[in-house]
């Protein structure tokens, strides 16, 4: 077998490489599933990782299928670490969380650091030991790959005939079907879109219905702020006066309204238009506005006005 050639990959930039595009790979090994051998490859080109320290994990593996090369997920480095781990996880202790429960209790309990630094490493020695008994690790390797290929065809299958929502071109080229996933996938991306389209009108729509119900509270709060404004009673909120000022075109110098924002606490205004104003003292020395009386006698009188009219 050639050691370098002109490759399928079955993605291009994380999409279904349609067109045929061609990459230039590297064989590395062979491994068998399911009684047929597929190769190894890796990217003849730049490191698919930069700056690390071990060799074998610089290029994602690649498994060739029916003339493409489908990605697997892993470097070499990864693919050991990771098949041995979840063997050890399976065969010697039942699961993951087994793992993490045998150490917690039975090394890490009740013991200093002093004390159970040498048990994890006998632990992790018989771990070891346990890996390197089974004297195949390539078949411990193939054992995680062929989980994940039925996964992905699990998932392929359940699109195809479950109206899953993931046409997985992985699983799909494994049973042949790559043309099939394809035409799903497109299937699919139609749904989702139609799917965004509707969510997005139906959001605009709650958001014109959420709209329209805070500009009717806060117009019914107006409208009572303008009736305490000429009948009497209390106002304490400081941008409602602002609004209703700016409603009727009348001018507040800058450092009154900034006053009227963040120092009123509450303006009194009588049966017979008297008006009384408490706020809140920021800092020491602090005193009232005396602008504010102005303004509020001109928003009493510009109300009054447009209800003559």
């Amino acid at each position: 077998m050639s050691k370098s050639k002109l490759m399928k990959p079955l993605f291009i930039n994380g999409m279904f490489n349609r067109a045929g595009k061609r990459i230039r790979a590297k064989y590395v090994r062979t491994i068998t599933y399911e009684n047929k051998t597929f190769p190894l490859w890796i990217s003849a080109g730049k490191p698919d990782k930069d700056y690390t320290s071990n060799v074998d994990d610089q290029y994602y593996l690649m498994i060739e299928v029916n003339d493409y090369l489908v990605p697997c997920g892993y470097t070499e480095y990864d693919l050991k670490q990771r098949s041995e781990s979840e063997f050890i996880d399976q065969h010697m202790y039942g699961s993951f969380s087994e793992h993490q429960k045998y150490f917690s209790k039975n090394i890490y309990k009740g013991r200093t650091y002093e004390e159970y630094e040498p048990l994890v490493k006998e632990q992790l020695a018989k771990e070891q030991a346990f890996i390197t008994k089974q004297g195949n690790s390539e078949a411990i390797q193939t054992e995680l790959l062929k989980k994940n290929i039925d996964e992905a065809i699990a998932r392929y299958i359940d699109a195809r005939d479950n109206n899953g929502k993931f046409a997985d071109f992985v699983g799909a080229i494994f049973i042949g079907e790559l043309d099939k996933c394809d035409k799903l996938a497109q299937k699919l991306e139609i749904i989702r879109k139609q799917e965004y389209i509707a969510r997005q009108a139906e959001y605009k729509k709650q958001k014109k219905i959420e709209i329209e119900k805070e500009l009717k509270e806060e117009q019914q709060k107006i409208d009572e702020a303008e009736n305490i404004l000429v009948n009497g009673g209390t106002i304490n909120d400081g941008k409602l006066i602002i609004k209703i000022a700016d409603k009727y075109g009348i001018n507040i110098p800058i450092r009154t309204r900034g006053w009227i924002l963040n120092t009123l606490a509450e303006c009194t205004i009588s049966d017979h238009n008297s008006i009384s104003c408490r706020y809140w003292k920021r800092s020491k020395g602090a005193t009232g506005s005396q602008k504010i009386y102005d303004v509020l006698l001109a928003i009493i009188k510009a109300i009054k006005e447009s209800k003559a009219a």
